[in-house]
């Protein structure tokens, strides 16, 4: 009998000890799981700025209330025809950019393709609250696919570093109005002056607008790359370290954001720069 419950003892004692070491396990997961969440997060802001900023290049000159409302008076009043759902758009705003629904299409295709692998990426997260090995098997193989994820992230902002986004039709705007100012006649070289003076004033804000916009999405893409390589080194080491180790990785994730944030636009576009060197290729900027 005592034999029995010296078993039944010993027993307890070895499912307490699994248990243990299961909640460790889950403790790490969930740790592990703040800093993927950080990049999850970084990633989606970093898509939502690229959208923003592709649509801000076709984006017409902007006009206050009064202003769209007078040209639309002088449009309707000089139009002859039959108002149609397809050319109220060009009587309500002649200068909008109208792009082949097909490209847009395209584009939102790709953009969404974009944001789906890095949230298939951080799904696989989900599924390590349990602390099985079979939990810290899915860690391991997240690896490579991290790797890959980076390399993409490193191209576009490598990208948008040499290249940055442009307000296009801003910019053809300002173009023309130059050239009209030059052919122009002028009452006296004081106002064709005047003229320029103010048209250079004009292209200087657009040029600072540009650097703005720049600016702020190669921000998005630096902190979501900084976020990747500090998750990949946890990753990767994710066996040795405990569950300390992990969080502080998180705080330290915070620190990185703060330190990006408070880079200047010639600082940003140099890290940018700099990831040419280590994009992999495998995604290929846009």
């Amino acid at each position: 009998m005592r034999r029995h419950s010296f078993h039944r003892f010993l027993r307890f004692l070895v499912l307490l000890t699994l248990l243990g070491g299961l909640a460790a396990c889950s403790q790490k997961a969930e740790a592990l799981r703040l800093s993927v969440h950080q990049f999850g997060t970084a990633t989606e802001t970093a898509f939502d700025a690229y959208g923003d900023a592709h649509t801000a290049q076709f984006a017409p000159v902007p006009k206050s209330i009064s202003a769209r409302q007078a040209d639309f008076m002088a449009n309707i009043e000089q139009f002859i025809g039959t108002v149609t759902p397809e050319n109220l758009p060009v009587l309500l705003d002649p200068d909008a950019v109208r792009i082949d629904p097909a490209v847009t299409q395209q584009w939102q295709n790709t953009l969404r393709d974009l944001r789906n692998q890095y949230q298939t990426f951080v799904a696989i997260f989900t599924r390590i609250g349990d602390g099985s090995a079979l939990g810290a098997k899915a860690v391991k193989e997240s690896g490579p696919i991290l790797e890959k994820l980076r390399g993409q992230l490193d191209a576009i902002a490598a990208d948008l570093a040499q290249n940055g986004p442009q307000y296009l039709v801003r910019r053809g705007a300002l173009i023309a109005q130059l050239n009209q100012i030059n052919t122009a006649s002028h009452d006296n070289d004081n106002a064709k002056s005047l003229h320029l003076q103010i048209w250079w004033q004009d292209w200087q804000a657009l040029m600072a607008a540009e650097q703005t916009l720049q600016a702020d999405t190669l921000r998005s893409f630096l902190t979501a790359s900084e976020l990747g390589a500090h998750l990949q080194t946890r990753i990767d080491a994710y066996a040795q370290l405990d569950m300390t180790a992990l969080m502080a990785a998180a705080a330290q994730g915070i620190s990185l954001v703060d330190h990006i944030h408070n880079l200047s636009p010639e600082e940003l576009i140099t890290q940018g720069s700099a990831l040419i060197n280590t994009a992999t290729g495998t995604g290929d900027p846009l």
